[in-house]
């Protein structure tokens, strides 16, 4: 099995070896799941994911007349021995899957406890080592009031380092523009894939239209909102100075029952309009809470959701 070493990830100013985030132990079961694709996209390299394409694989599919000009190897000459007709063998063509992770990298994801951007980066490590590992392609682009940075498609377990090496020189800072950051994107795409978009999704402009322009490139979109336990459901009593991370906006609140009840209406309603939107567009959904144990989601709350298999 392939382990990449030596890959340090920094989460909320401290280092911590990729070692210590996945064990040899989970990686190897990390290597049994894939990433469901609803919709068959087709890449430009052979790879372990099956076509709708006939070509010249290992999978037999079905027959054709012979054309001129056709490979000899391909003819099957049993056939011909019953019919005095010549049919060429059709083959499944295997191919590989592009997966573009995005990840929001704004100051809101390093608040919380345990912080968000932790989770964040951890999923999209795991995302890219089962992509990489079944010989698809992976790019990553960190999004924040534009596209702060992007990695240009890697392929096969070698660009799994390359792939940690740049998560792991990500900053989380600076304010959230996910429908900016999602259009500039355009510049570098690859064509039709699987969009992963990681975030807690508090951007003052919304994320939608940044979707739909994923959609328009024909990416698959999958979102998962990561929030902390406190913005779930905070426990504030008394008088507070809440401050925005972002933004640096302060404003003073006495923390009454009915004020929490008021946001957590507030919150439900914001996760039920995101949760509505990506219904609507075929998009894969799935809210979480950074303090979900990461063996848990990866292993029973993806699949359930249909996101892993």
């Amino acid at each position: 099995m392939f382990h990449p070493s030596g890959v340090t990830i920094k989460f909320a100013g401290m280092g911590v070896n990729v070692k210590d985030l996945f064990d040899e132990d989970f990686l190897k079961r990390l290597e049994h799941l894939r990433l469901v694709s609803r919709k068959m996209r087709t890449g430009k390299n052979s790879g372990e994911r099956r076509s709708p394409l006939k070509g010249q694989s290992v999978e037999f599919a079905d027959f054709r007349n012979y054309s001129s000009g056709d490979d000899f190897r391909y003819i099957d000459w049993n056939s011909y021995a019953r019919t005095e007709k010549l049919f060429v063998k059709l083959f499944m063509e295997e191919q590989d899957l592009l997966l573009n992770i995005f990840i929001d990298v704004s100051k809101s994801m390093s608040w919380g406890e345990p912080p968000k951007e932790r989770l964040a980066l951890q999923l999209a490590a795991a995302f890219s080592y089962l992509a990489l590992a079944a010989y698809d392609r992976v790019a990553i682009a960190a999004c924040s009031e534009q596209l702060a940075a992007y990695q240009a498609p890697l392929r096969g377990k070698t660009g799994i380092d390359q792939a940690w090496t740049f998560l792991a020189q990500l900053s989380f800072a600076g304010s959230t523009n996910l429908n900016q950051a999602l259009l500039e994107y355009g510049r570098f795409s690859r064509g039709p894939g699987v969009a992963l978009l990681i975030s807690d999704l508090l951007s003052p402009h919304g994320f939608q239209d940044g979707v739909k322009f994923l959609q328009y490139l024909r990416q698959e979109v999958i979102v998962l909102q990561l929030l902390a336990p406190e913005e779930i459901n905070p426990t504030l009593h008394g008088d507070w100075r809440l401050l925005d991370s972002e933004s640096g906006e302060s404003r003073e609140i006495s923390a009454s029952p009915r004020l929490l009840k008021a946001y957590r209406k507030k919150l439900d309603d914001f996760t039920e309009a995101n949760r509505d939107f990506c219904f609507r567009r075929g998009i894969g959904f799935l809210q979480v809470s950074s303090a979900t144990p990461f063996e848990e989601l990866l292993l029973q709350l993806l699949p359930r959701a249909g996101i892993l298999a």
